[in-house]
């Protein structure tokens, strides 16, 4: 990673942290308790989500990862790791090439001024990580997306029933 990269995400993420700290300060002077517990939960569940990432040691992932979340309008994603235990040896590059393949593919079928929130999981079944995107259905010709993704060689599975769904292993 560049110097200049390792800059910017500080700067992004002191950003969010004090945008935190300023709703907290302004709830609790408000007299906002309930608010404030929200908030600081809020706060302590996306850490946990954060050191469950590290436990996958795929850190050009994660900077992707928080770079897309930081830099892009329509794309939000949360990560939830079910991975317990010591940390775990998967290809940080291939998770890297793949998530990059799913959103050379994604803007192409999204509406116009639409935001997609989603969650990407890691899960580990077996001797495997199992890994699994989804985000919302809002998408022009939902059926040839699910069909291009579908044509992607590490993708298992595409479903687009109450959300998107796509998932492989790795």
């Amino acid at each position: 990673m560049e110097e200049h990269d390792v800059v910017e995400m500080l700067r992004h993420y002191r950003h969010d942290w004090l945008n935190d700290l300023q709703l907290i300060l302004g709830y609790a002077q408000l007299g906002k308790l309930e608010k404030v517990e929200n908030k600081i939960t809020d706060i302590m569940d996306r850490s946990n989500q954060e050191k469950g990432l590290d436990r996958l040691n795929i850190p050009k992932t994660m900077v992707w990862l928080y770079q897309l979340n930081w830099r892009s309008a329509s794309f939000q994603l949360q990560f939830k790791s079910f991975v317990e235990g010591d940390t775990i040896l998967i290809d940080d590059e291939a998770v890297l090439t793949k998530l990059q393949k799913l959103f050379q593919i994604l803007p192409s079928f999204q509406k116009e001024y639409e935001e997609y929130h989603g969650i990407l999981h890691f899960k580990k079944e077996h001797h495997t990580i199992h890994i699994q995107l989804a985000l919302g259905l809002n998408w022009n010709e939902l059926d040839q997306l699910v069909k291009e993704l579908r044509s992607l060689s590490f993708v298992k599975q595409v479903t687009a029933n109450d959300k998107l769904r796509i998932e492989w292993e790795e």
